[in-house]
């Protein structure tokens, strides 16, 4: 029976670990810019079913997930709301008709 033979550790490559370095802040209005445009595409790709608030949070926040996350989601439907793009009935989030048309038409709104 033939013997396995295995390399010792410390010729492992360690750079495939994750560095414990922090990351560069991102920019805010980037960061902000892109969760609106996640929220946009995911309301557009679902209608004509609708999403509630919550089904839309979860879909984007991680289960427990940090402030941060809950925030810049809270933020980005609230801004969709201002620009006319989406309104809430309830607890439904919808994209209004004209969001609608210009994704069925090409435009990318996201």
């Amino acid at each position: 029976m033939a013997q396995e033979v295995f390399a010792p550790m410390h010729d492992q490559d360690s750079s495939a670990r994750p560095s414990s370095a922090p990351r560069p802040a991102r920019d805010p209005q980037v960061a902000y810019d892109e969760e609106q445009a996640w929220l946009l595409d995911e309301l557009l790709d679902e209608y004509p079913g609708l999403m509630t608030y919550e089904e839309a949070r979860l879909s984007r926040v991680r289960e427990g997930g940090d402030w941060q996350e809950n925030d810049a989601f809270e933020i980005a439907v609230r801004a969709l709301g201002w620009a006319g793009l989406v309104r809430r009935q309830g607890d439904l989030l919808v994209p209004v008709r004209p969001a609608r048309q210009m994704a069925a038409i090409g435009f990318s709104l996201g």
